[in-house]
């Protein structure tokens, strides 16, 4: 059962990604729908380990959530803003997202124990 659910989950989380992806505006170049993708996964990611189950923290924290965040779109950007000459803007994309990532990870963590 778990491995249906999390089959169901990732194609539910990927096609999220894409809807989200394909109607997204951009700020000085970055992906305004990569980096909130982001974030809020990993505010959820943190939420679902913090309060799921083994089976739950599988199917909706690593199938659902881990098909709607990506890291690839993410880096793709990265390069596209450095080939572009704004390197600077780049490492800024990678640190907001890494670092709020992080932090708001930790936040969902708290928030589901």
């Amino acid at each position: 059962m778990t491995a249906l659910a999390f089959v169901l989950l990732a194609g539910a989380g990927a096609l999220v990604r894409w809807l989200v992806r394909s109607s997204a505006s951009t700020l000085f170049g970055v992906s305004l729908a990569t980096l909130s993708v982001n974030l809020a996964g990993a505010l959820a990611a943190g939420f679902v380990v913090g309060r799921g189950t083994g089976a739950v923290i599988t199917a909706v924290g690593v199938g659902g959530l881990g098909a709607a965040t990506t890291f690839s779109t993410m880096i793709g950007d990265m390069v596209e803003l450095t080939q572009g000459g704004r390197q600077r803007l780049a490492a800024g994309y990678v640190v907001l997202t890494v670092g709020g990532g992080i932090f708001l990870a930790d936040l969902g963590l708290r928030l589901g124990a």
